[in-house]
């Protein structure tokens, strides 16, 4: 989302074609927040010039819109198309972190609603705009998003998804994600999308995992104490089942899936009665 434009002074055309937006933001852990971030994507086709980059923090306490916080540097260098930039409280735990802010903890307001704008400075004109928790007033695209982090559960961020997408509308756009600062934002259904419902019994899986040397073809071997009603799901990183079988009443079993996409992050479900477990396996 970019509103109108006019450049104060003279930058390279280029500048124009190039666009950033708000990616990924953890702002709720337990306890203490102490490892809250913001990461910025440049989705564009030219380097953007970060050092003309601000970026605005805003409480929509009681239906207001009122700014709590700006972050903003003139050494922050130019932000590659395709690359990320961290905006963190405390470096030391975060990774990718670029640009250690103040406060250390509690940086970003757990919304009630709140927002996050990007703004332009030479004109103050708004790049990219997030509002969370509700919509705050002239800082959402769209709807604010209903995609809640929590401070119930680490291991969770407000994620653009697909990873730089941008339809204008922040409910649309954002979901709950893993933490990924720094790098494409990722959904894993075995912690981090609760739709899934893949929640394990402790204790060691009864399953094994393996590859061929290619990474094209996925195995599964099966050996658990008794015989039970068993299925298997294989989940792509985003969520979307990409496999199902079932392998009847059974103790042991052997099963394998041609894999599409060498490389990928999958996840395996196996279900043995009321029990299930699940594995995450990446692709050589």
């Amino acid at each position: 989302m970019l509103k109108t434009l006019t450049l104060a002074f003279v930058l390279s055309p280029s500048v124009l074609f190039a666009q950033v937006v708000i990616n990924e933001v953890d702002y709720d852990q337990i306890g203490t927040d102490n490892a809250e971030y913001l990461e910025i994507k440049n989705i564009g086709t030219t380097a953007f010039p970060m050092q003309y980059l601000s970026v605005v923090m805003i409480n929509g306490n009681n239906g207001g819109a009122a700014e709590y916080r700006t972050i903003e540097s003139s050494s922050w260098p130019a932000l590659e198309p395709g690359d990320y930039f961290v905006i963190c409280g405390n470096q030391s735990i975060t990774v990718n972190c670029d640009h250690a802010a103040s406060p250390m903890t509690n940086l970003i307001q757990n919304g009630s609603p709140d927002a996050i704008a990007l703004i332009w400075t030479p004109d103050s004109s708004i790049i990219d705009m997030l509002s969370y928790g509700g919509d705050v007033p002239g800082y959402t695209e769209g709807t604010g998003t209903s995609a809640e982090d929590t401070n119930e559960q680490d291991g969770l961020s407000l994620s653009r998804w697909p990873d730089g997408s941008d339809t204008d509308d922040n409910d649309a756009d954002f979901v709950i994600g893993c933490p990924t600062p720094g790098a494409a934002n990722m959904l894993d259904p075995v912690n981090c999308v609760v739709s899934t419902g893949i929640a394990g019994p402790s204790g060691a899986p009864p399953f094994v995992l393996t590859t061929d040397a290619a990474g094209e073809r996925l195995f599964v071997r099966l050996d658990q104490a008794r015989a039970e009603a068993t299925r298997i799901r294989v989940y792509a990183a985003d969520g979307a089942l990409v496999a199902a079988q079932d392998l009847g009443v059974t103790t042991s079993a052997q099963w394998s899936l041609a894999v599409a996409d060498p490389g990928a992050l999958l996840l395996v479900q196996v279900v043995a009665g009321d029990q299930r477990w699940a594995q995450r396996v990446v692709l050589p």
